[in-house]
């Protein structure tokens, strides 16, 4: 981390700091308050306050003292003076302990003063005392009646002036602990006012440092967020606010111009990319690459995916126009030869129906010469030959009709083929114009197109087999019903003389064979019309596959507006 960097938290490190030393400072006046007034509590409890119960207790052991000396001098018991000795003995001590005591709490002159005094009479008290005690301290009446004397007496007066003396003692205790304690309670209440004063410093000081510190945070911030929100709606152009605060601030407004620029070159790009790829140059190359970092890359390679992706599908349509070009010329050259087969078959069928019909006279003929004369059968021999001839040139065109509908036959399978192959061709071609999307929906129209003539073709195919079939079947019974007649005219011929006695049944025969023919000549027409429906369906394919040629052509044009990259 740079200087720059730091500022904002140099900054607030060092308010911080100087809030927790102004902290610190009323903390420790605290304290120092605490421990000032503590101190003055303890040496006005110790010098006053305890010092005033030493006293109490030093005139509660002289007093018990005192009744401790009249007892000893008072018993008739020698062991009840024992214990009494004993017990002012241990006063004494007491006092004497709690006396010394009083001497280590006095701090005024005036107390002092009187210790000294008391202290003096105390020697005196002692002596008298002691002399008491030797003299009363017996069951002898008289020694203790000069005891209680001496008792009552002198010490007795040295004892009032030093209770006297120990109350005044007592006194002034109590009056330098009561200005002691004004004294701790106004230090209290000057501790507390500056404590308080303290604490406002802080706050009013806190509250500027904080103000200052937000003002210059927030202003800059401020002014940086409200250009984010217009770059946020799409404005990317307008220049960020200029920040020199020397912190985090302004690198933040120095990244955000930096992200802004970098944005606006890879737009710009991406713009320059995908419009000359709109306008059929896919071998564009971003002239911007290296700004691509991060998760720009991932645009990156979905741009430039996207571009490979249309490369490939302008190529596959390419070559399906290629394919479908190369079927459309297979397709015209067997629709030609489905005309040339369909022209042959209607000759050969004109030729049939033509024989039929002479057929069909001569057997009306044979019908009507059946009824004359015997004397006639010898010309009805001879027409018997003729028609023997005629009828072998029927079966003769009917077996060329068998072998022209044979063709037709394997010509209409080949037609089949070809539709099947037309239709899979159609299938590829809608499947790659879907995968080009909007630019494909002509090349799809054309498909369907295709498709729907491959059908029709399919279908016309099949009924023509099946009239062609029909027909076969037809011409296969003329020719068999043909054949019958040339036996039976060959019967004829060799029964010349019986023709007479049958010339009835001859009759009647011939009769038949008209009808047969006339079938034959219907069945003839219906062939005629098959084959007239094949040339109208090879002329409908030949036209069509021009038609998908030209397509074909269009595509390969379309497609060749397209700059690809090899």
């Amino acid at each position: 981390m740079n200087v720059q960097q730091a500022g904002i938290e140099k900054r607030l490190t060092k308010s911080f700091a100087k809030v927790s030393a102004i902290t610190v400072a009323v903390a420790l006046l605290g304290l120092i308050a605490v421990l000032v007034v503590s101190n003055r509590y303890s040496y006005a409890l110790h010098n006053y306050g305890f010092a005033q119960g030493d006293i109490g207790k030093t005139m509660f052991e002289f007093a018990d003292l005192r009744s401790s000396l009249r007892a000893a001098i008072g018993y008739d018991d020698p062991d009840a003076i024992a214990a009494v000795v004993e017990q002012h003995e241990q006063s004494k001590a007491a006092f004497e302990e709690n006396f010394a005591l009083i001497e280590n709490t006095i701090v005024s002159a005036e107390g002092r003063k009187t210790y000294d005094e008391i202290k003096a009479e105390l020697e005196t008290y002692w002596k008298l005392d002691q002399e008491i005690m030797d003299i009363g301290a017996t069951t002898d009446r008289e020694l203790c009646k000069q005891a209680q004397d001496i008792a009552l007496g002198e010490l007795a007066d040295v004892y009032n002036s030093i209770y006297i003396k120990l109350e005044e003692l007592l006194n002034v205790k109590v009056k330098e602990g009561n200005r002691l304690s004004v004294i701790l309670n106004g230090t209290g209440w000057v501790l507390a006012a500056a404590m308080v004063a303290a604490a406002v410093v802080a706050i009013v000081f806190s509250t500027k440092i904080g103000k200052s510190i937000a003002v210059r945070i927030s202003e800059p911030l401020g002014k940086l967020g409200s250009r984010l929100k217009t770059f946020a709606t799409g404005d990317l152009s307008s220049p960020f606010p200029l920040v020199e605060t020397g912190d985090e601030v302004e690198h933040m407004e120095k990244d955000a111009t930096e992200m802004a620029n970098n944005l606006n070159v890879i737009i710009h790009d991406i713009d320059e990319v995908l419009g000359q790829m709109a306008g059929g140059n896919y071998a564009v190359q971003s002239n911007a690459s290296d700004r691509y970092t991060g998760d720009f890359g991932k645009l990156y390679e979905s741009m430039y995916s996207l571009r490979e992706q249309m490369t490939q599908t302008l190529i596959s349509i390419g070559e399906a126009s290629e394919h479908v070009s190369i079927g459309s010329g297979d397709l015209a050259t067997a629709s030609q030869s489905l005309a040339e087969g369909a022209t042959e078959q209607a000759q050969a069928v004109q030729e049939l129906h033509a024989t039929i019909s002479d057929i069909a006279v001569t057997m009306e003929k044979s019908a009507k010469s059946a009824g004359e004369s015997y004397m006639k059968a010898q010309h009805y021999a001879n027409e018997a030959d003729n028609s023997r001839e005629e009828m072998d040139t029927m079966m003769a065109a009917m077996q060329r009709i068998n072998d022209a509908s044979t063709r037709i036959g394997d010509i209409i399978s080949e037609i089949e083929s070809i539709a099947a192959q037309t239709n899979l061709l159609s299938l590829n071609a809608s499947i790659e114009a879907a995968r080009a999307g909007e630019s494909g929906r002509g090349f799809a129209v054309v498909a369907d197109q295709i498709r729907q003539l491959a059908d029709q073709s399919a279908q016309a195919a099949v009924d023509t087999r099946e009239l062609i079939e029909g027909s076969i079947r037809e011409v296969t019974e003329g020719n068999r019903a043909a054949e019958r007649a040339s036996n039976a005219i060959a019967s004829v011929v060799d029964g010349i003389k019986q023709i007479a006695d049958f010339s009835k049944n001859l009759k009647g025969m011939v009769e038949d064979q008209s009808e047969a023919m006339h079938q034959a000549e219907l069945g003839i027409n219906q062939i005629s019309e098959v084959v007239q429906s094949n040339a109208a369906t090879a002329e409908e394919a030949s036209a069509t596959s021009e038609e998908l040629s030209a397509q074909a052509q269009i595509l390969d044009e379309l497609v060749g507006q397209f700059i690809l990259e090899k």
